[in-house]
């Protein structure tokens, strides 16, 4: 008759009515416990999957849709493949492990999951206000029986855990989901003494493409939806044409509707700032680098065939004039390497909201070489206490920079991709020469451009997780009358709801146009050997108005690059780690 089944798992009892625990189930029906509860509940508005919480209680203001959900998926590979391991702190040791661990905001469970199959003696409970975790039922029992999903808003209720109840708690990306210092005391009560605490955030950016990428996209009104591989597949409606000239940027109007977001829900967008003073208030041993800065990709590279035998892309001479050779047919054929590439400064590709730029704050992107010479140097700051309070690339960069290297390799011209520490001046460190230890310097090392094209993407894409909150503060303009919107075209006659809308919808797909193909994902795709889908092949005069389209992109960045704009990140993170007193 073989083995009796096993026994279901039973959810762990709660301190608390306002906390649901996975494995609860109705003994009569098998539906979850709890189903009716605002965890299991969601919004569905204009495409757009969100939380069924009200504002007030959980200003959280990002989509639940499948691919925003999914960028847990791409922020776990990039943190694991930054830091080589599961956490920044120290648990190489077996004896160092902790036994109980907490993850407060942990969305799918990613993290949970991974440390649960790494940490075998380990128990695990992922706490988030949704209820979007990975099944445990589809896991491996031995790793099931470790973990625990439990639902509740933190905003709202106690943490619902007992009294020293946890030796390791890990926050990622939480401080942009609630204000400032709401949960640090309840965190500090559920934590043994001696316990140990790592919160990694980032800052909430916007990435913006400058008036010399998107004018002539602009100029060439958008025949081509093919012009930029990546970019959206259809032509664009709008009720008019605003005139954009007098803006900063073309995408202006949704910058300050996603700096609206925050300021309206009381959240820090930039927590980087904020995090070292109230954590080392209430934590002891505070260790912390510098924030670290992910500078934005290259542009992209010409597209050609791999099989064509002839160069069939402009070459630029001095006056700025190009000429074609070769056969175009294959233009539009992207390739695997960066012969034609644009100039790839960062600083004329991409740049974020003015009140994030970084001129002088950060130091040029050293090369491969330069990084083994960064290790060197903070290894030399164990050995000094005095400097060992801060880490900075400033010292070695810029003697790269006065030497005419700048953030090019010498021989190849192809921009490294790496991770930047802000300089003493622009960003405190804690910690001492412990700092240093936590800055995976050599696995960023190993990682090439493409990581960064992953970074911008993530960014860009986490600005459209938030399009809805956007809207309603668009919403709350529109109903007001605001003058302001005349600067972004608005007309009497637009002051409605429906209007508005469509006013607004372009605006997001015009921009996740521009943004897309910027990023241009089939670059690294093809890199890594990935297969394009086919398609029919271009016109003649598709070919030609895209050659002409790509060097007047050229040689408005040719002109940009004399006014010397400030570098600018695609993200900025801050990483914490503190214990509890013994």
């Amino acid at each position: 008759m073989g083995p009796p089944p096993p026994a279901p798992r039973q959810g762990r009892l709660s301190c608390s009515s306002t906390a649901t625990h996975s494995g609860s189930t109705d003994s009569r029906t098998g539906i979850p416990k709890g189903s009716h509860r605002k965890e299991n509940q969601f919004i569905y508005r204009n495409g757009s999957k969100l939380h069924a919480y009200d504002r007030d209680k959980a200003p959280y203001p990002s989509s639940f849709d499948p691919k925003v959900v999914e960028l847990q998926c791409l922020d776990n590979a990039l943190m694991s493949a930054s830091k080589g391991s599961l956490s920044f702190a120290d648990f190489t040791s077996p004896q160092s492990v902790p036994k109980r661990c907490l993850d407060i905001g942990t969305g799918l469970g990613l993290w949970v999951i991974s440390c649960a199959k790494a940490w075998p003696e380990a128990t695990f409970v992922g706490l988030d206000m949704v209820n979007i975790q990975v099944p445990l039922r589809i896991l491996d029992a031995d790793v099931a029986d470790r973990i625990e999903w439990v639902h509740t808003n933190v905003l709202r209720n106690k943490l619902p855990f007992e009294d020293d109840e946890f030796d390791y708690v890990h926050i990622l990306g939480l401080a942009l989901g609630i204000p400032e210092n709401k949960l640090v005391q309840e965190i500090l009560r559920v934590m043994k003494p001696g316990a140990i605490i790592e919160q990694v955030e980032e800052d909430a950016l916007f990435p913006i493409l400058p008036k010399w990428y998107t004018a002539p996209l602009r100029a060439h009104s958008r025949t081509l939806s093919t012009a930029v591989p990546g970019t959206v597949q259809q032509r664009l409606s709008f009720p008019h044409m605003p005139d954009t000239s007098h803006l900063e940027h073309e995408h202006e109007m949704l910058e300050s509707l996603f700096g609206d977001v925050w300021t309206n829900r009381f959240i820090n967008r930039k927590p980087t700032s904020a995090l070292p003073g109230y954590f080392s208030a209430f934590f002891e041993r505070v260790v912390a680098p510098p924030v670290s800065i992910w500078l934005s990709p290259p542009f992209p590279p010409s597209h050609h065939s791999p099989a064509s035998t002839n160069t069939i892309l402009p070459h630029s001479h001095g006056n700025g004039s190009a000429e074609v050779h070769g056969d175009t047919s294959d233009l539009l054929s992207p390739h695997v390497d960066n012969t034609d590439s644009l100039a790839p400064s960062p600083s004329t590709t991409l740049r974020t909201s003015s009140e994030n730029s970084i001129k002088g704050k950060i130091s040029p992107s050293p090369s491969m070489t330069s990084l083994r010479e960064i290790a060197r140097r903070i290894d030399q700051t164990r050995t000094d206490p005095e400097n060992a309070s801060t880490i900075s690339l400033a010292s070695y960069t810029d003697s790269q920079h006065s030497s005419g290297s700048g953030s090019k390799s010498s021989k190849s011209g192809k921009r490294p991709s790496v991770m930047l520490l802000a300089s003493p001046e622009d960003s405190t460190s804690l910690g001492g020469n412990f700092a240093s230890d936590i800055v995976p310097v050599e696995r960023v090392q190993s990682q090439d451009e493409h990581t960064q094209y992953m970074h911008l993407f993530r960014t860009f894409t986490y600005v459209l997780s938030i399009k809805e909150a956007m809207w309603d503060e668009l919403l709350v303009r529109v109903h007001a009358k605001d003058e302001r919107l005349r600067r972004y075209g608005w007309r009497d006659e637009d002051y409605n709801e429906q209007t508005s809308r469509a006013i607004f919808d372009y605006a997001v797909e015009l921009y996740e146009s521009d943004m897309r193909g910027r990023i241009a994902l089939w670059n690294s795709a093809v890199q890594n050997g990935w297969d394009l889908p086919s398609r029919d092949p271009p016109s003649k005069a598709e070919v030609m108005e895209q050659m002409h389209l790509r060097r007047e992109i050229m040689e408005a960045q040719r002109l940009a690059e004399l006014n010397d704009e400030p570098e600018q990140p695609a993200r900025v993170f801050r990483i914490l780690i503190g214990h509890k007193e013994s």
